[in-house]
């Protein structure tokens, strides 16, 4: 039976995840895939084997067609809820809306982090070691370039001191991702954030808020976290998670002549030519398709997405309008858009 009092997350998965575009442009970011399942199904796998079993996810007004991606691909034993936000108008009030069907301390995280099982446990011990503190933070080491991208944070040991979004000049050494355990009566500082100055209410003001009442804040350092921010990300994660595959997995029917390097993932429905050469490193996503004798590695071929035969392919996501990002060969340079 599991003894943790943490059993719930709350994910925000409302953003439509601009910076990515155009890989985001026909579907929200929470469901770029990552070895064969969307993002979030990723986030809920993980937070799954850590003990959680119910979870909150807050979706924009594409709900619809978010359910009917991942509703195949959840976990057995979680219950998943869904609550909307129509506009982004920040993390504070996709927090409040998740609220309501919370009872008790929680997880939040946003859709497009994705850390080590073993980090979201101690993350939960670590909260749940002092019944006074409103929130345990995930802090990793971080250059300023990256604070200024996130959080700047300052502690005293392992609590927190000050904590500062998206700082000019950033003071410290390590940087808060959105991975957090939070106590229910973080609730009560939520209606008091102003909007930043662009019209958004953050989860970071009511950390400060709560900072200035004396309330403790610890923190827990994670040794590793995949982030999914510009398309680039998005062969970096699948790139990640084939390494720890480290075996061929092909979904779909190929000619014998085809040559597999793990690691290597082929989803069903996939169409590659003959003398292929696939890997090592590759995803090819549902309706990609590969050209007779052509070379793929360390590379991510979205729904839609045609390599040419005989064209090189690597280090590069490529989708179904022919946009890529990372690196591509001189071979592939004359690719037609749509």
């Amino acid at each position: 039976m599991n003894s943790q009092t943490i059993q719930q997350a709350v994910i925000l998965a409302a953003g439509r995840g601009t910076r990515l575009a155009p890989l985001t442009d026909e579907r929200p970011k929470s469901l770029l895939p990552v070895m064969g399942q969307p993002i979030l199904v990723r986030l809920i796998e993980c937070f799954h084997q850590a003990g959680i079993s119910r979870v909150v996810v807050v979706t924009g007004p594409d709900l619809l067609s978010v359910q009917a991606s991942v509703r195949d691909a959840l976990p057995p034993g979680v219950r998943v809820e869904w609550v909307v936000q129509p506009h982004p108008t920040g993390t504070v009030e996709a927090l409040q809306r998740a609220l309501p069907l919370l009872f008790g301390p929680f997880l939040l995280s946003a859709v497009d982090n994705l850390t080590s099982v073993e980090h979201v446990r101690a993350l939960i011990a670590h909260h749940e070691s002092a019944a006074q503190r409103i929130a345990t933070l995930s802090l990793v080491r971080a250059t300023p370039e990256e604070i200024r991208q996130s959080a700047d944070v300052l502690l005293a040991g392992a609590e927190v001191v000050s904590i500062v979004e998206k700082p000019a000049h950033p003071v410290g050494q390590h940087a808060a991702i959105m991975l957090y355990a939070f106590s229910p009566d973080i609730a009560e500082f939520l209606p008091h954030v102003q909007p930043a100055l662009r019209g958004e209410r953050e989860i970071v003001s009511a950390l400060q808020l709560a900072l200035a009442a004396g309330r403790s804040i610890g923190t827990v350092l994670a040794a590793w976290r995949l982030h999914l921010t510009r398309p680039a990300d998005l062969l970096h994660l699948n790139s990640w998670y084939l390494r720890q595959l480290s075996t061929v997995q092909a979904h779909s029917a190929l000619p014998p002549s085809v040559r597999l390097i793990a690691p290597v993932w082929i989803d069903p429905g996939v169409q590659v030519g003959d003398h292929a050469v696939i890997g090592p490193q590759v995803y090819l996503e549902t309706g990609a398709q590969v050209g007779a004798q052509a070379h793929l590695h360390h590379a991510v071929v979205l729904a839609g997405g045609m390599v040419p035969p005989a064209a090189t392919l690597h280090h590069a996501v490529l989708d179904r309008h022919g946009h890529f990002v990372a690196h591509l060969s001189e071979e592939f340079d004359s690719i037609p858009e749509e």
